[in-house]
This record gives C-alpha cells, structure tokens and sequence, in this order.
C-alpha cells in the first residue's frame, strides 16, 4: 500500500513539478530535490509511527517527480547539441552506482536501520552544497557569454 501511495504522489505531483520547474528553473528544482531528500531521510530514520512513515512515503513520492524529471531537463538544457547522449550517460553513470549504493545501504541496514538513512541524509546535504558550489547552469550562462563578447 506505502508503494501505491508513494506511486500516486509521484503522478499528482509530476505535472505540477513540471510546470514549476519551466517556472522557476531546473537548478532551483535540483536543489529543492536535495533538500526534499534530506529531509525525508531524516524522517525515515527518526519515524516512529505508521503515519510518519505514509507522510514519509508521500513526500518521497514528490522527490521521485523532481528527480525524475528535472535532472533530465536539467541536462537536456546543459547540452543542447547530444542531449540524448547526455541523457543516456546520465542513466548509464546512475545505473552503476545504484548497485553498490544499494549494497552499502542494505549493509548499513543491517547494522542499524537509521543509520543507512542518516547517511542517505549526509549525502543528501553533501550534494546540494556542491551543486550550490559549481552551479553547472550559471558556468553554461557565463561561458555562452564570454563567447558572445569574444565574437563581438
């Protein structure tokens, strides 16, 4: 049931992620995904209740709509000219660090359930400050503009 909960969120909120993310710009969605994250893993590891865990589910089914579709966009709009190689080397690159981030996690779970949730939430936090750092979009605006000033 958590998982057709989790599902449902994700459909609700898809389109209107979407939208806000064609409103206010992939970046700032990135982030609030890191954010929503790392809020949410903190919350796994401290729930308590059955209804934490269903909120818990709902807000991950949101990450999942942010996630999903903005880290895309985001790199269909770095790389204008191969976006689907992009993109491809995008799921490519997520695919294989899905198999050994699933094995640490499940490691860490055995060893203390919160534990592969604080770390998920230390990752989280480690993300968004470097995303906050290199800011990949700002590097593309400013490099498209030194380019036109050289052109000129």
């Amino acid at each position: 049931m958590l998982y057709a909960l989790f599902n449902i969120a994700f459909v609700v909120a898809a389109p209107l992620i979407g939208k806000l993310g064609d409103r206010v710009g992939r970046a700032r969605m990135i982030m609030l995904g890191y954010l929503t994250y790392l809020l949410m893993s903190l919350g796994f590891a401290f729930a308590t209740t059955p209804w934490q865990v269903v909120i818990l589910f709902i807000i991950y089914g949101v990450f999942y709509a942010i996630d999903e579709a903005q880290s895309k966009a985001f790199i269909a709009d770095l790389e204008l000219e191969r976006r689907a190689s992009a993109i491809g080397v995008y799921n490519f690159v997520t695919g294989l660090i899905y198999l050994p981030a699933s094995l640490i996690a499940g490691a860490l779970w055995l060893l203390h359930p919160a534990s592969a949730f604080l770390v998920a939430a230390g990752l989280a936090l480690a993300a968004l400050v470097v995303f906050l750092f290199l800011r990949p979009d700002r590097k593309r605006s400013s490099d498209a503009s030194l380019a036109c000033h050289v052109e000129q």
